[in-house]
């Protein structure tokens, strides 16, 4: 057997090897197998909530184009996500997904979501363009959808992603161990609202869940589907002794406290009507930093006993996983209620 053959032989499987790493084929959260060319250098992404999860895991970089949740129009975004992201003018998108325009972008994988994008996937399936689905309302889909993403994106985001939800994990376990000694009685009520006074969430929606990782009770859990319309004669009945407004809309703890119609609830004659902070994403979302939306409301709810460092968690947080130094303004907004 000469030396040539041999040589020939073991450069060729070299190559086989190299190709055989050389894509990677995924199970999206719809059940869709997704094959997708290694590495990932250039992504698209118009799910608002998994373009977060592509900046978590250190690959906000590899951006082409993306939507983000909670921003409609490139001229209302703040000072500071310009300043996170210089490029978001020139990828920031919003919309009916443009199938051309995502084929333009170069592209080698499109993020979308499951309930609204299957039949713009379906077209970018057929050009060939791979698309992963997300459905994460819960937190463990969440978490999934981080892994998945990166799996997507090489061994380095699958360290992050690992990290995240070890961060994760370890929020919610403080929170429970700091609170364990109430029972449900004891517990705070809790009403979130949207973006009107009489819209609220359900208990499918994550936001239930992060109300009760904060420790508390959320009065329209028995509520289901999405936003909710309900009356006040509801609110009235429910009581709640907290309530939580998102960091969207136009509504402001003023609204509510300074409404005739709602001053017999135990939340405004305490004064504990409170906006959400934001000045990224939107925590009670299920992007990444709604593991500070659980930190934040349970120091809301249960400020003496609460061990978390808020301050220094947001700052953690941005700086890990954003590569992100906050302005100590920045971090006093989030860390207040």
């Amino acid at each position: 057997m000469s030396r040539i053959w041999i040589a020939t032989t073991i450069v060729a499987l070299l190559a086989v090897a190299c190709m055989a790493q050389s894509e990677i084929t995924v199970a999206d959260q719809s059940g869709y197998e997704v094959t997708i060319a290694q590495p990932v250098e250039v992504i698209a992404s118009v799910h608002g909530i998994g373009t977060y999860y592509v900046y978590t895991l250190g690959a906000g970089d590899r951006l082409a184009l993306a939507y983000y949740v909670g921003v409609r129009d490139v001229s209302t975004v703040s000072d500071s996500m310009l300043r996170w992201e210089p490029r978001l003018p020139d990828i920031f998108s919003f919309g009916d997904p443009n199938v051309e325009e995502l084929a333009a972008s170069g592209a080698q994988v499109v993020l979308a979501d499951a309930s609204q994008h299957e039949a713009v996937a379906e077209q970018l399936r057929e050009l060939g363009i791979p698309v992963v689905l997300y459905r994460a309302e819960t937190s463990d889909a969440m978490k999934e959808a981080i892994t998945l993403t990166g799996t997507l994106l090489g061994p380095d985001a699958q360290e992050r992603a690992a990290a995240f939800i070890t961060d994760y994990d370890r929020i919610v376990a403080t929170v429970a161990t700091d609170v364990a000694a109430l029972d449900e009685t004891c517990r705070v009520r809790v009403l979130f609202i949207g973006t009107s006074l009489t819209k609220a969430i359900s208990g499918d929606m994550y936001q239930t869940y992060l109300i009760e990782a904060a420790g508390g009770v959320s009065v329209t859990r028995e509520l289901f589907g999405s936003w909710n319309e309900i009356n006040l004669e509801q609110i009235l009945l429910w009581n709640p002794e907290v309530v939580i407004i998102p960091p969207y809309g136009v509504i402001q703890p003023t609204d509510v406290l300074e409404n005739a119609d709602w001053q017999a609830l135990d939340a405004v004659q305490s004064g504990r009507v409170y906006r959400m902070p934001r000045i990224i994403a939107p925590m009670d979302t299920p992007v990444p930093e709604s593991l500070l939306g659980i930190a934040w409301m349970a120091n809301v709810f249960y400020p003496e006993l609460v061990t978390l460092d808020l301050a220094e968690e947001v700052a953690l947080f941005y700086a890990d996983y954003y590569q992100f130094a906050l302005t100590d303004e920045e971090i006093d907004i989030l860390a207040s209620p």
